[in-house]
């Protein structure tokens, strides 16, 4: 694929997909023999590649290389996105990389030809399409029986009802998403089935919208001051949604009509 210009392509890739190393612990048999393997987790990934550049002259390679390193450089300290496509008309994917190790140049002497490969780590095992999906929710409201009590707007003290979202992540392992919760509600969880929810204290304001990142393990006030001390960590996960298709609900003990949870993500491969 052309990395910089039709003179500068990669020409070999390895880890783009696959899983990494998976985090065993192994436990011997005791007076048997073989062994207890619990795996759940699997480590960072490595990417590796391998590019040529072929100019002119060695000076207007060199040139072209410099505008090539100076952008792998750059994720020695901050993450950046790294683009591929499977082929020509196939999925479009992506990953957040950090440099590991950046090769010395192979020279052919007397030719304007440079070799170079870069080694990248993903703290992120995944790599996801680069398309991001957000899903709308449906509004809270009142279960059947419920008491409304109208003030300058409409708060309903009942169980809630609606609220629900739906998702299609079409990958192959389950993606964490970005779950916004708009105001006005108190107490809502969000919930992904019977065992797995996110569960907060306290209220979100009218006009205002909790922000979780299921991957940073974060809760942002708007998406920017935190407010992780609103959830209830004994009864939350912070969850990422299953393959296929399914729903995500959002329930609170009082809310007004604009109460609703999006989902907002990306379907994830290995």
């Amino acid at each position: 694929s052309t990395a910089i210009g039709s003179k500068a392509v990669v020409t070999r890739a390895e880890g783009l997909q696959g899983t990494p190393p998976i985090r065993n612990i192994i436990t011997p048999r005791s007076q048997a023999s073989g062994a207890f393997i619990k795996s759940k987790y699997s480590d960072e990934r490595s990417i590796v590649l391998e590019g040529e550049i072929v100019d002119t002259t060695i000076e207007a390679a060199f040139d072209r290389f410099d505008d090539i390193s100076k952008a792998i450089y750059d994720t020695i300290t901050t993450e950046r996105t790294l683009k591929w496509r499977r082929d020509a008309t196939g999925q479009q994917l992506q990953a957040g990389v950090r440099l590991s190790e950046f090769q010395p140049l192979t020279l052919t002497d007397g030719a304007p030809w440079i070799k170079y490969q870069c080694t990248f780590k993903c703290a992120d095992p995944r790599v996801y399409d680069q398309t991001q999906t957000t899903g709308t929710g449906a509004v809270l409201a009142a279960a059947a029986g419920g008491k409304t009590y109208t003030y300058s707007y409409r708060r309903s003290y009942s169980p809630s009802s609606g609220g629900s979202v739906s998702y299609t992540n079409s990958g192959s392992v389950p993606t964490p998403p970005v779950i916004r919760v708009y105001g006005y509600c108190t107490s809502p969880q969000v919930v992904l089935d019977a065992n797995t929810k996110l569960v907060f204290t306290g209220e979100v304001a009218d006009g205002d919208y909790l922000e979780i990142d299921a991957a940073a393990r974060t809760v942002k006030l708007n998406g920017t001051t935190s407010r992780l001390n609103l959830l209830d960590v004994t009864q939350s996960t912070f969850f990422a949604l299953p393959t296929g298709t399914g729903t995500v609900r959002l329930v609170a003990s009082n809310f007004n009509a604009n109460a609703r949870a999006d989902l907002i993500y990306r379907s994830a491969f290995t």
